[in-house]
């Protein structure tokens, strides 16, 4: 007696049997395929020069439409993140080299001290979620408040594009942060509190742009974004505020 090695129905002689199993297994390679063409498709049509342009001029992000230029905001949004996440690496990497140096006689191996540094210190996982939460509290912050401030009304994609065009300068700036972080912490911190200052002035500004607010509650808007920026901040770095101080005592072995 035979049965279906997909489905394990039995199969009968002279019998034409259809597996339903192996349809739907067609059936979904089918419909997953025009997914990944689409989205091929749209990387493919990313005009380098727009890209060029929103570095050398970030403002032109504001004539960006949420219809036609919505990869744009989108991937700008992502180059600040990956940015963060480079400089937060290279701090972390500078951190530990640093500790090995100084407590360098004390430790077996240079790099079994690296790895157990790494471990004792996920600065890079919570810096990924407080950049992305931070991202995240400026966006809807900025539309629900000039939505409600503003005398424009515009759509939440095309506040989405027009805010994230603006973010590629922001993560050209930390990804060279990053680099100078092998040259000079000192410096690299520098430009990294520059960059984020002139991040927020820049969405501040863009803000009162796009929803035309006026200037009398142009500062009510300012107040409240920053308020709920530092709040936001504030709770999520308190969330792992403690962790990251007992890593490194654990590291420094009661240094701290």
């Amino acid at each position: 007696m035979a049965y279906c090695t997909k489905c394990g129905t039995q199969l009968h002689e002279n019998e034409i049997h259809t597996c339903m199993a192996e349809q739907s297994t067609a059936g979904a390679a089918t419909a997953s395929a025009p997914i990944m063409t689409t989205a091929k498709e749209q990387l493919a049509r990313v005009d380098r020069h727009k890209i060029l342009n929103l570095l050398k001029n970030p403002m032109s992000a504001l004539h960006l439409r949420g219809d036609s230029d919505f990869l744009y905001g989108v991937l700008g949004i992502i180059a600040s993140l990956v940015g963060f996440i480079l400089w937060s690496w290279s701090f972390k990497h500078q951190l530990i080299k640093a500790m090995i140096a100084q407590f360098g006689g004390l430790m077996r191996d240079d790099s079994e001290a690296y790895s157990d540094a790494s471990e004792y210190l996920p600065i890079v996982n919570h810096m990924l979620v407080l950049g992305l939460v931070s991202l995240i509290v400026m966006l809807v912050a900025v539309f629900l408040l000039g939505s409600k401030l503003g005398t424009q009304r515009i759509g939440w994609k095309d506040s989405l594009v027009k805010i994230g065009g603006l973010q590629w300068i922001v993560g050209a700036a930390l990804i060279v942060a990053a680099l100078v972080m092998f040259v000079s912490v000192k410096a690299s911190l520098v430009l990294l509190l520059t960059t984020v200052i002139a991040s927020l002035m820049l969405t501040l500004y863009a803000g009162i742009e796009i929803f035309r607010i006026h200037r009398e509650r142009a500062v009510w808007f300012i107040a409240a974004a920053v308020l709920i920026q530092v709040v936001a901040v504030l709770v999520v770095f308190n969330s792992f505020g403690t962790e990251l101080m007992d890593g490194l005592k654990g590291l420094g072995g009661g240094l701290f």
